[in-house]
């Protein structure tokens, strides 16, 4: 039979043939980056897949999802154990992992040890394929021991947990490989970016209309009475303290925001913030709303956060704004997103390398008639945005869209689903915690599992919703949403749900330990994480404990 690396490198050799194809026009063409040199610029530790091979003759082992794939062509099983990820490049304190194959029959080998690899080598039985992954050395936070376990018929790797199962089932301890991350999840946040006086217009006319002022915090430092007469409307007997962000009411047009927001989050082990993006199709069409996203390009420190963009290609207009994207301007803003962000060195990627762009809407994409898609319109525009990434990168990318919008996700050029602020109808929290594990099952395959922190709307009294006439309490919650049931405990059980959940999960391992959280900075909708006056870090506190993330040193309430 034909090794796996064999078939990998012939697939290789197809792919690359493939990239030198002339590009559009003529132009000299960008070569491609293979899947395998793709795959390394993923810096995260990454699952450890693990296949019965074909005829059942011994276990294959990779951290390379072009291998699993080929793994999959030659016959062999996926099996759904949880083993634990690695890093696939060197680092400081780490230490390389081999796989040998054994030349008679389908079945592999890994050590880390150089003696003992080349020992089996020089005994001509086995072949060496390489450096399959890099473990660490020596035993640290979130860190668990893998073991390799023999039976004297096959080989098996096992976490430590699973140490006295195995010794039970009759096998015997080989030794210590090293050790993994015990749980790798990758959480952002999305990042609302209008806190700035060029940002949202049609609010700020309606802060000036209400309160008196060009203000986009209006409403909230309003219901937190901060630096203002106090007036929280028909809900005065509340606690709104926690309305103000620990840095206080910031212009997120100013880099230095952005600084201390990176310094908080990624000190609490957030992998990266998720930035709305929006266009406009006035005067040909421009990107719309995105201080906030440019400020996070200028931080000093934006390297410790990678970000991604979510076109919130809108069906409607924003007062004098609309938020459309017309069938003639797609070209325009697919290479506005490859020039602007694609080609920006942190921008998250996939456990698998590629560069993961996620739409929150595709309803405003194409003719406009309806709000419903134009499915022909969203192809034109994924198309596109991926034919430009080859072309200017080099690259293939991953495009996901909102599980929310109802569209066939093959057919419009997506290869999955994330999830973003939710809403229960029931108007409880503790009702839609309970069913968010219901939600992710009623959508099968590729998905970033979301998780929504609170929603409450009523700061936006009067200004962008209007005051109900007369105000009882029923029209009151007609008018306005917002979870009278949450509490820090629930949104704890929450984390704890969407972490099982990923515990569990056969899915795709392309982004199958991505959280993306609802939201770093929503005020407005009361989707934030952001530390506030009243709780501090509560929030991030709480996802840094549930999802047992170690990256940064935790969350500080304001960095001096």
């Amino acid at each position: 039979m034909r090794s796996l690396r064999a078939w990998i490198v012939l697939f290789g050799c197809v792919a690359l043939l493939a990239a030198w194809a002339p590009a559009r026009g003529g132009a000299e063409p960008v070569p491609r980056r293979s899947a395998a040199a793709t795959e390394q610029l993923v810096t995260d530790p990454v699952p450890l897949l693990e296949f019965r091979t074909a005829g059942d003759v011994g276990w294959f082992w990779t951290l390379s999802t072009a291998e699993a794939a080929a793994a999959e062509r030659l016959g062999m099983t996926r099996r759904a154990t949880k083993l634990g990820s690695l890093r696939r490049q060197p680092f400081e304190g780490s230490q390389p992992l081999y796989r040998l194959r054994l030349k008679a029959r389908s079945a592999y080998l890994l050590t880390a040890s150089t003696s003992e690899r080349d020992t089996l080598v020089r005994s001509g039985d086995w072949e060496l394929e390489g450096t399959m992954g890099h473990l660490w050395a020596e035993p640290g936070p979130g860190l668990t021991a893998l073991w390799r376990m023999s039976n004297g018929r096959e080989w098996r790797l096992v976490p430590d947990a699973q140490r006295d199962d195995f010794t039970d089932r009759g096998y015997r301890t080989d030794g210590r490989l090293g050790y993994v991350r015990e749980r790798h999840r990758r959480v952002g946040a999305i990042y609302f970016a209008t806190w700035d006086a060029a940002g949202n217009q049609a609010l700020l006319d309606n802060v000036e209309r209400v309160y008196g002022r060009r203000d986009p915090w209006g409403g909230l430092r309003d219901f937190a009475g901060v630096g203002v007469e106090r007036n929280a409307w028909h809900w005065a007997d509340e606690d709104w303290s926690h309305l103000e962000p620990s840095i206080g009411y910031y212009d997120d047009a100013d880099p230095a925001v952005l600084e201390q927001q990176v310094e908080q989050a990624a000190g609490a082990g957030l992998d990266h913030f998720a930035f709305y993006w929006y266009w406009n199709p006035a005067d040909g069409g421009a990107e719309q709303y995105v201080a906030g996203l440019r400020s996070y390009l200028q931080a000093a420190n934006r390297e410790k956060l990678d970000f991604t963009i979510m076109p919130c290609l809108h069906p409607w207009s924003d007062g004098p704004v609309s938020l459309r994207l017309p069938a003639e301007q797609i070209d325009r803003a697919a290479q506005v997103i490859v020039d602007e962000y694609l080609t920006q060195p942190n921008f998250l990627r996939a456990n698998d390398g590629r560069k993961l762009l996620t739409v929150c809407d595709t309803r405003g994409i194409g003719d406009g008639s309806t709000t419903e898609n134009d499915l022909e319109a969203v192809r034109q525009f994924t198309d596109a945005v991926r034919t430009k990434a080859r072309e200017q990168l080099g690259e293939e990318i991953m495009i996901t869209h909102n599980a929310d919008i109802g569209i066939d996700t093959a057919a419009a050029g997506f290869e999955g689903r994330q999830c973003q602020g939710q809403w229960d109808p029931s108007r409880s929290y503790q009702h839609y915690v309970e069913h968010q594990r219901d939600f992710f099952a009623d959508r099968p395959g590729v998905l970033v599992r979301c998780v929504t922190a609170n929603f409450d709307e009523r700061p936006r009294i009067a200004i962008l919703i209007p005051d109900p006439d007369p105000p009882t309490q029923e029209n009151l919650e007609q008018a306005f949403r917002w979870y009278d049931d949450h509490s820090m405990a629930r949104f704890e059980t929450l984390l704890s749900h969407v972490d099982t959940d990923i515990e569990e999960s056969t899915r795709p391992e392309l982004v199958d330990n991505f959280v993306l959280v609802y939201a770093w900075n929503e005020w407005h909708e009361g989707g934030y994480i952001e530390p506030n006056r009243r709780d501090g870090c509560a929030y991030l506190d709480a996802i840094r404990s549930a999802f047992r993330l170690t990256d940064g040193s935790g969350c500080v309430v304001r960095q001096k």
